[in-house]
């Protein structure tokens, strides 16, 4: 059964989720939600061992994972273009979107996108950029665990992806759906059943911990669009670690604040063509804020898990990210994103198996090489062996007028001269000497010269079976000598110790042929004489006798006719004798033996 890994990787915290099964039917098999390790000499060592260990404890299926990364890394743009050709859009995409990300150099970043709308002469996209350098990171940790992830996305398109194959958005309503992460909150606008828009707001539910505050990329956003929605730029700087729980919760009141404000804008400036029915989150739990309004508007937790699944009973909210990525791995894929782009595509994965790869072409290729020497070189062997047995066929036939020998044939067949001569005279014309390269039909292979022979030979042969008419269109009758003499033959494969002594009074044989349909045959009529000690022993002589005669094919009928005991007068003349005993033959079914002793 198809498994797959989703995995999301964040500043501080990571999750882990594996599926069985497919697209639309699954289960979850494992799930692991943990932190990287902090305050080392070595934190992406240490970041890389813990998921190498989550990994094998959970056994993740290595050759299909995908990995989720921090959405607070993008920035994102909507363009228009007038055209919406999806090879011409990935030709422009970069030229097109360079003027909108100034805090970047677009050779650094990888540029992905979203169709929202489209028309036979404009396409509205959705742009994605996210630094190579960030990328690079996320694959250096997933390379040290031992992972090599297939694709990577954002936060934001695997929770909608978790989103979609739930049956959370329709056709007919729009939804505001949130991740919480650790230093930022992804939001995405679905209408219809598909994105509108994306934005990153750069306050968490860790946005106290320093390892997350610096963990969170300080790229500040060039300033929007009219309408568009871009990534908020934090407007105060990290916050100290709480030292006590009070003022923990006056910091967690703080981010909750922010988000909710960053909601209400978010839905204040949406421009939907559905009404916005709820806001959905995920993501690490945050209080007074799932079950709460905003905008009068409810914020449920998104829960995309069905049930019974194998999703943990509480805290499954944190899940729902690496989920998504889960089910982009085996198909359920709604909004294709796809940040492993570019030079970035090949990596790991490919760098790890181009080397055997190339060894293994390359022993291919020998290989093919010396099985084409070997077939090549068997193929002139074997042509030689051909024109051997042509050669010395000719020879045995007709001989070599030019040196005076002479061949079997006494009268060769005309063709067939003609074309051996034809032969001859070719391999003048072109220069080849008779001892290298003899009779050389030009036209012909030599297995080919080999079975125009064999054909020319044929004809001649048709042509004297017909006119000594023995193409079969008159038969000839039957021998009767030939019935008579294997009659009597049964008598000598049984031999004196089986049927004792045998005297021929009589023998009779002819051949009678067949009445309009019927087949033609031969009757042979003898009178026998079986001597034995007494009559009765004589009587079972004959009686194996004949049951020897039906067993041949040739035998049609055996006639037992009448036997009679001789006088018992004298010692040496008992035994009986036959009268009127017939034998009916058809000598078209006998196996002949050809001369050179097969059948």
């Amino acid at each position: 059964m198809a498994k797959s890994c989703g995995i999301r990787i964040g500043p501080k915290r990571y999750e882990l989720v594996v599926l069985e099964g497919s697209a639309k039917k699954h289960r979850i098999v494992a799930f692991k939600a943990g932190e990287f390790p902090s305050g080392g000499a070595d934190p992406a060592g240490d970041a890389a061992r813990v998921l190498r260990e989550a990994a094998k404890t959970h056994s993740i299926p290595h050759e299909s994972v995908g990995a989720a990364i921090d959405s607070g890394l993008a920035a994102f743009r909507t363009i228009k273009l007038p055209f919406s050709d999806e090879n011409k859009i990935e030709e422009v995409l970069k030229f097109e979107v360079e003027s909108q990300l100034p805090q970047w150099s677009i050779d650094d970043v990888v540029v992905d996108w979203a169709l929202r709308d489209k028309s036979e002469r404009e396409s509205d996209l959705l742009v994605t950029a996210v630094p190579k350098s960030e990328i690079a990171k996320v694959l250096e940790l997933t390379t040290k665990a031992g992972i090599e992830p297939l694709e990577l996305e954002i936060e934001a398109t695997a929770m909608v992806n978790a989103a979609m194959t739930a049956d959370i958005c329709h056709l007919n309503d729009a939804q505001i759906l949130v991740h919480v992460g650790e230093g930022s909150t992804a939001v995405v606008v679905v209408d219809g059943g598909r994105v509108r828009s994306m934005r990153a707001i750069h306050i968490g539910a860790l946005s106290h911990d320093p390892v997350a505050a610096e963990a969170e990329p300080a790229a500040p956003d060039a300033a929007p669009e009219a309408g568009t929605e871009a990534s908020a730029a934090p407007s105060t700087p990290a916050i100290a670690t709480p030292t006590t729980p009070e003022e923990l919760q006056r910091l967690l009141e703080h981010a909750v604040s922010r988000i909710r404000r960053e909601l209400g804008r978010t839905i204040s400036g949406a421009r939907t063509t559905h009404p916005i029915d709820a806001v959905y989150v995920c993501g690490i739990e945050l209080p007074n804020l799932i079950g709460t309004k905003v905008l009068d508007l409810p914020i449920y937790e998104l829960d995309v898990f069905e049930a019974d699944s194998g999703q943990p009973m509480v805290g499954a909210g944190p899940l729902v990210v690496a989920y998504g990525a889960a089910l982009r791995q085996m198909g359920a894929v709604a909004h294709p994103a796809s940040l492993r782009r570019e030079e970035l595509r090949y990596t790991g994965a490919f760098e790890r198996i181009e080397l055997p790869l190339a060894v293994a072409s390359l022993l291919l290729v020998t290989l093919l090489a010396v099985f084409v020497i070997f077939e090549t070189q068997l193929t002139r062997l074997r042509d030689a062996d051909i024109d051997y047995w042509r050669r010395f066929a000719n020879l045995y036939l007709l001989g070599d007028p030019a040196k005076g020998q002479a061949g079997d044939l006494e009268q060769p067949p005309k063709p067939f001269a003609d074309y051996l001569e034809f032969a001859r005279k070719s391999s003048e014309k072109t220069g080849v000497s008779a001892r290298e390269n003899p009779e050389i039909d030009p036209d012909r292979t030599r297995l080919e010269q080999l079975r125009n022979e064999r054909r020319l030979l044929k004809l001649e042969v048709d042509k004297l079976d017909k006119a000594l008419g023995n193409t079969g269109e008159v038969s000839q009758p039957q021998s009767a000598l030939e019935a008579a003499t294997m009659t009597l033959d049964v008598l000598g494969e049984l031999g004196e110790d089986q049927i004792g002594r045998v005297a021929i009074r009589k023998l009779n044989s002819q051949f009678l042929p067949g009445r309009i349909n019927g087949t033609d045959k031969v009757e042979v009529q003898a009178d026998f004489t079986f001597f034995a000690s007494d009559s009765v022993t004589a009587t079972a002589n004959l009686e194996r006798y004949f049951e020897e005669l039906r067993k041949k094919p040739w035998v049609i009928e055996v006639w037992p006719g009448g036997s009679k005991p001789l006088g018992d007068n004298a010692a040496n003349n008992k035994g009986v004798y036959t009268e009127s005993f017939k034998v009916t033959c058809d000598m078209s079914k006998v196996v002949r033996a050809n001369p050179a002793g097969g059948v």
